[in-house]
């Protein structure tokens, strides 16, 4: 079987890398992170009104009617972005699972923000800027919200208490929050993962020892190209599980954990290498290559991390 996007698949994504080159550069990820909020609201509205954050919701409901197998690409370029605050647990879960109810129409039109918590973890992500918290069975509403921090500036934790509560499930298209979660995090990290490679490769161009460009040393060459393998390895699966479901395969929740334990390695390879290219210099604040890696740092551990996702895999293979 030939799998492939289709043609308005790619230049969806491609009028979306288009819109974020000029909405969401480096400045404003790095703003967002200044200023405590880790969510651009701006840059919210854009996504809104390009039909990004209502892409899985019905268009019964106001939405585009797609698929994972038509996010998927999109969740790779909000990646590539690093794209701020709740984005992810928007549009992967929010939307589509309470497309239906009171809280669908203010969430597809991006006028309500939402994000997720449906793990055993006490901190909340974006618990700071949404409106609504979805959990695995209801909805809270008028919660408080305590600021943890935590890594990634643009993802910013937040202890959650009280709060108004309203029964709600949370599945999207029969398959957990959790899972959809995990699906969305590891194309976003193959996001993030290719750009930390543009990044050194950027600066190793530049950057000169011994009178040349470190990056026409074999061994730079090498830390950048076994990186590279490891995030185009990360995508076929990726893209193999948004196609199981979408189709309500009996393999999605396996094909999943494959797609999110290997974009996780890619991440975690990607980041060491390409700090390595740039030495100390690329954890300091100065350097754009920090704001992505930190952003792969906490991703590739949400939602399970490699570990978790290779013995769940494990456990379908030997049933």
């Amino acid at each position: 079987m030939k799998f492939s996007f289709t043609d308005d698949q790619r230049l969806f994504a491609e009028g979306l890398r288009e819109l974020l080159a000029n909405e969401c550069p480096a400045s404003v990820v790095r703003e967002v992170w200044e200023n405590g909020t880790g969510h651009s609201p701006e840059l919210w509205s854009h996504l809104s009104g390009m039909g990004v954050l209502s892409m899985l919701a019905p268009e019964s409901a106001g939405g585009m009617g797609g698929s994972f197998v038509d996010a998927i690409l999109l969740f790779q370029e909000l990646g590539r972005a690093a794209v701020p605050g709740p984005v992810l647990e928007h549009m992967a879960v929010a939307v589509p699972a309470l497309a239906s109810t009171r809280f669908g129409a203010p969430l597809i039109a991006g006028d309500s923000v939402a994000t997720l918590w449906v793990d055993d973890s006490p901190y909340v992500a974006h618990a700071g800027v949404a409106d609504v918290i979805v959990r695995k069975d209801h909805v809270l509403e008028s919660f408080d919200a305590t600021d943890a921090h935590g890594m990634d500036g643009g993802r910013r934790l937040f202890t959650v208490t009280g709060g108004d509560r309203t029964n709600a499930d949370a599945n999207v298209g029969g398959l957990d929050p959790f899972d959809a979660m995990a699906l969305a995090s590891a194309a976003y990290l193959i996001g993030l993962s290719e750009r930390m490679i543009e990044i050194a490769a950027e600066y190793a161009r530049v950057r000169e020892q011994f009178g040349k460009p470190i990056g026409s040393f074999q061994a730079v060459k090498h830390l950048m190209s076994d990186a590279l393998l490891k995030v185009e390895f990360a995508k076929a699966p990726t893209y193999r599980a948004a196609f199981s479901a979408s189709t309500g395969a009996d393999t999605s929740v396996r094909d999943i954990s494959m797609a999110k334990a290997l974009a996780s390695e890619a991440a975690y390879r990607t980041s060491r290498s390409t700090m390595q290219v740039h030495g100390g210099i690329g954890y300091t604040w100065e350097a754009d290559l920090q704001l992505w890696m930190k952003k792969a740092w906490a991703l590739m551990r949400s939602y399970g991390d490699a570990n978790f996702h290779r013995r769940r895999v494990s456990g379908f293979v030997l049933a």
